[in-house]
């Protein structure tokens, strides 16, 4: 029976959370910033799918795959690594699916986020979680 992956991994975050342990402003930023960042990602993806663009799409799915990845955010680092398989498989059929299922996992990701570290971590202009 596999295992349900969490939106957030957590030895990744307390990690970061021991490291900034005098600063829990500033780990609420660096969220916030990875968070407007994904944000910000999905249209370029969704434009460079839409033009059949696999370089395009390659590249930013693969930029949203380490952000995710060093700030523990693995839901959304498995969409980023699939959607760049995609990309160079050239399977553009699948990536709509995918940029879905990517925006499903930031607002979750966002909730969870709000819940840990308060409102302050969902950046301006973000969908609410």
């Amino acid at each position: 029976m596999p295992v349900e992956e969490t939106i957030l991994k957590f030895e990744v975050y307390e990690q970061l959370q021991r490291a900034m342990a005098g600063d829990a402003r500033g780990l609420a930023e660096l969220y916030r910033s990875y968070l407007a960042d994904a944000w910000q990602s999905l249209q370029p993806l969704r434009d460079s799918a839409g033009l059949r663009q696999a370089e395009g799409v390659r590249c930013k799915a693969h930029y949203l795959k380490s952000g995710s990845l060093v700030l523990g955010a693995q839901r959304v680092a498995r969409d980023a690594a699939k959607m760049e398989e995609a990309a160079i498989s050239e399977n553009f059929e699948e990536l709509p699916k995918l940029l879905r299922k990517t925006e499903r996992d930031l607002r979750e990701l966002q909730a969870e986020l709000v819940r840990r570290l308060g409102t302050g971590v969902v950046p301006a202009g973000a969908t609410a979680a």
